[in-house]
């Protein structure tokens, strides 16, 4: 059975946070955050990449893992002293960065497609420095990317609905409007939603994203 104090001890002896961790491995912060205070247990994928990022075999993670025993016997050799090697720097918080990533999605309203670029940027240029960010951004990143598919089939529905009224001698003039007025509403009130939750402290936003 894998063990929730050893990941948790390896991850610490590797200097790593759990969002470094998280950003190593590809697992998501909130699995991570789970799998250390026991609430579930990884299996398949998740232990394996976790195994990878902390440098372990998996049975490294296991309940009573013990280091494997030095050789009774060592011929002396000539052992090079190297320096230890610094640890990653800790991630520092930035709550106001955090709610500008969010907030960064609402550049749609200036040119569309810029609900992904200015987000995209925001993350990529602090996702290794800042707590955090990393998560958020994939969570914002993942929702806009979501939100221009369903847009698409919105207005391909829209198209549908327009010819079947005309062939029955009918027009819909104010259908293609009322479509983007209500899918820019939904994303500017769904990005609102999630900013007062922000500054109320969650993070576990977004839960609907690719």
């Amino acid at each position: 059975m894998f063990s929730a104090a050893r990941i948790q001890e390896l991850r610490k002896s590797k200097g790593f946070s759990q969002e470094a961790l998280a950003e190593h491995s590809g697992v998501s912060l909130r699995t991570i955050q789970r799998v250390e205070q026991g609430e579930t247990v990884p299996r398949g994928h998740t232990v394996q990449a976790l195994a990878a990022a902390l440098e372990v075999t998996l049975d490294d993670l296991r309940l009573g893992a013990q280091p494997a025993p030095a050789p009774q016997a060592v011929p002396p050799v000539l052992v090079t002293v190297l320096p230890p090697t610094p640890a990653p720097p800790a991630l520092r918080v930035d709550p106001h960065f955090l709610q500008l990533l969010n907030l960064s999605a609402l550049s749609l309203l200036v040119l569309p497609l810029l609900n992904l670029v200015v987000p995209w940027l925001l993350w990529r240029a602090r996702r290794h420095t800042t707590a955090h960010v990393a998560e958020l951004g994939r969570r914002v990143l993942g929702f806009q990317v979501l939100w221009q598919v369903g847009c698409f089939f919105a207005f391909l529905l829209a198209v549908g609905a327009q010819q079947v009224a005309h062939r029955y001698g009918h027009k819909l003039p104010a259908l293609y409007v009322g479509v983007l007025l209500f899918t820019y509403a939904a994303n500017v009130v769904t990005v609102g939603y999630y900013q007062l939750q922000l500054r109320r402290g969650r993070l576990d936003l977004y839960r609907f994203r690719l």
